[in-house]
């Protein structure tokens, strides 16, 4: 990689972000398609955040990814959101436009295309069950929800939460049937019976820490159980649902999908989706 005085920056704020595989990614991108660039991981507390916004418009930094905790507080900081990053209330991708910072989130689109892909699933018309209340749960309903699915159960431990994501989407999504329900296998049973796709957008299971026990045995032949965690890539979740021969569809495929829009909103250029993932699976294996 050679570094001159015309390189752009582009990078990633988060805290902890050791861990984050964003960089290999990118660089080899960029390395691929021949770019004056280099993308660089930013461990930013969340007491610095302001400051290290401000540092994106003083270094002239094109573009930046925002990982955990910072995803829902920057929101502040920016000077525009796109349409999708308001709507969920969170976002991953700033991109500086002449000095003016704007705000977008890829995670949905960047889920919805490994899904469609990796899995062959089209989720208009189908009946679908979502774990998870949080920022990784609003991305990818938002993207589910504007394909037509003709339901979305959301599960969570807290179901109040749920409650309140439901009654938000009614309003935007009113030809879709939302409805919330305890994180409980009893309450499952029933809708697992119908449902063509079960997604995990918790962090349960990266890394082996906690596990997500669901009746899955419940699910009709053909049925495709996703989670978007890709620490590891085989969770027991996942594990279980391959031993009853049900689709099995990992994180992996969000992880670089969103990583390639968000290249493109950077560099308007197509990413190179296959060097990206390959790069991602050694990174992974060699861990």
């Amino acid at each position: 990689m050679k570094i001159s005085g015309r390189t752009r920056i582009l990078g990633i704020f988060g805290h902890p972000i050791g861990h984050t595989l964003s960089p290999a990614m990118h660089n080899a991108a960029i390395e691929a398609l021949g770019l004056d660039m280099v993308y660089i991981p930013f461990s930013v507390r969340p007491s610095r955040l302001k400051d290290a916004v401000e540092a994106i418009r003083g270094l002239d930094i094109l573009g930046i990814n925002i990982t955990i905790p910072h995803k829902e507080v920057v929101i502040d900081l920016l000077d525009k959101l796109s349409e999708e990053a308001r709507a969920i209330g969170a976002v991953n991708t700033i991109i500086n436009s002449n000095g003016m910072l704007i705000g977008l989130n890829t995670d949905g689109q960047g889920y919805l295309r490994s899904l469609k892909g990796d899995a062959g699933f089209n989720p208009k018309g189908r009946d679908i069950v979502l774990v998870g209340a949080g920022g990784a749960a609003r991305g990818i309903l938002t993207a589910l929800a504007g394909e037509g699915p003709a339901s979305i159960i959301i599960a969570n431990r807290t179901t109040s939460k749920a409650e309140s994501l439901v009654d938000e989407f009614k309003v935007k999504f009113p030809d879709i049937d939302l409805r919330a329900c305890a994180l409980d296998t009893s309450e499952l049973k029933d809708p697992l019976k119908t449902a063509a796709l079960l997604i995990n957008t918790t962090s349960l299971g990266m890394e082996g820490k906690g596990r997500l026990e669901l009746p899955l045995e419940e699910m009709p032949g053909g049925a495709v159980v996703s989670d978007i965690v890709y620490k590891p890539l085989k969770t027991d979740f996942l594990k279980k649902a391959q031993d009853l021969g049900l689709v099995v569809h990992d994180g992996l495929g969000m992880l670089v999908q969103q990583g390639a829009i968000s290249f493109k909103i950077w560099t308007g250029l197509d990413a190179p989706v296959d060097i990206m993932r390959n790069v991602v699976e050694r990174a992974l294996e060699e861990e």
